[in-house]
């Protein structure tokens, strides 16, 4: 097969009763010339072989390993071996429509965008009922400056505005978008100059900060507006679920982290888009330390390591306050009361 156009790269952990179907609707695309570089990320179910009969089926799949090291890991192996021009990820639990990636390609070659945003739905693991997840916002930029003013704040964290309006009555939420890697096509061109690659460090929000770190990489953007992604909601639930106590603690420490690496690296101009999340964050850090069996001390020692942060003690200092959300205000003037941020 001559160089493909994409190349779909899907991460798989024990994925044996999913991964055959999230493939065929890449497979059964009309853009032909595309690759599927499916990796094992250390299965102990039946992955390995059905991924070893799809690749036997069709010469279009490609299977490696990342040897249980997380899914970040494994998108970083997939990286590694694709040679398509476009890069589009895959989970091995979702599906997609076969025109997602020709509509993509065609948006992004069109517009001469770097990065294109696709609609998708939801289906709820219970009910099995998929719910429409339209794209909030027409995405189309034609500057680095409209992206990280306009696009930047969908995926990169809260800032003190949106929590006053907030207060005002405007759902915190309003203007957030998943940062999914898998609602979006990339260019390869840009990963490659950028040496862009998932920090495997982070184990929650880790999409939210690769895209993050690609669109500050990137010129134009573009939308297609199509249901086109089929996603599948965890029956897990919230972050403090997915993660031991441990890692849940060190996640946060290494999500603050990759927001001041990326920070750092745009002279500061991005601190204000996280500020309030510094917060948010030390107040999950609190209540994690509080319910979780045995995670008391490592909590407090995480909630007190965090809160020492520069960054994290001057958006305490000024993260606003308001009688709208009074719960909200105690526990932050709880906060600078026990690291004595004035």
């Amino acid at each position: 097969m001559s160089a493909p156009v994409a190349s779909v790269i899907v991460p798989c952990r024990n994925a044996a009763a999913t991964v055959a179907d999230a493939v065929a609707g890449v497979l059964a695309s009309p853009l032909r010339e595309l690759e599927v570089i499916a990796v094992d990320d250390g299965s102990s179910d039946g992955t390995p072989e059905t991924l070893r009969a799809l690749a036997a089926r069709d010469a279009r799949v490609r299977v490696f390993a990342s040897s249980g090291r997380g899914v970040s890991a494994a998108r970083n192996r997939g990286l590694e071996a694709a040679q398509g021009e476009f890069i589009f990820f895959l989970d091995a639990d979702d599906t997609v429509e076969p025109d997602f990636y020709p509509k993509v390609v065609a948006a992004m070659r069109r517009d001469g965008a770097d990065y294109c945003r696709v609609a998708h739905d939801r289906t709820d693991p219970v009910s099995g009922r998929r719910h429409p997840a339209p794209l909030k916002a027409d995405y189309r930029f034609s500057s680095p400056e409209e992206i990280r003013a306009r696009y930047l704040p969908c995926f990169f964290g809260y800032s003190f505005q949106q929590v006053r309006d907030w207060y005002g009555g405007v759902p915190l939420g309003a203007n957030r978008e998943m940062g999914g890697v898998v609602f979006g096509g990339f260019r390869a061109e840009i990963l490659r100059r950028g040496g862009l690659r998932f920090d495997e460090s982070i184990e929650i929000f880790e999409d939210a900060m690769f895209t993050s770190e690609y669109l500050l990489h990137s010129r134009r953007t573009t939308v297609v507006n199509d249901v086109l992604y089929h996603y599948r909601l965890s029956m897990s639930g919230s972050m403090l679920s997915k993660l031991s106590g441990r890692a849940f603690f060190e996640n946060k420490l290494h999500l603050l982290a990759k927001r001041k690496e990326l920070d750092a690296k745009m002279a500061g101009r991005l601190t204000h888009l996280y500020a309030a999340s510094c917060v948010f964050s030390l107040l999950e850090i609190l209540r994690a330390a509080c319910r979780l069996k045995g995670g008391f001390r490592l909590g407090i020692g995480t909630f007190f390591r965090y809160g020492r942060d520069p960054a994290v003690r001057t958006a305490l200092r000024g993260f606003p306050l308001s009688g709208r959300k009074p719960l909200l205000a105690a526990a932050v003037l709880l906060c600078r009361l026990l690291l004595r941020v004035a």
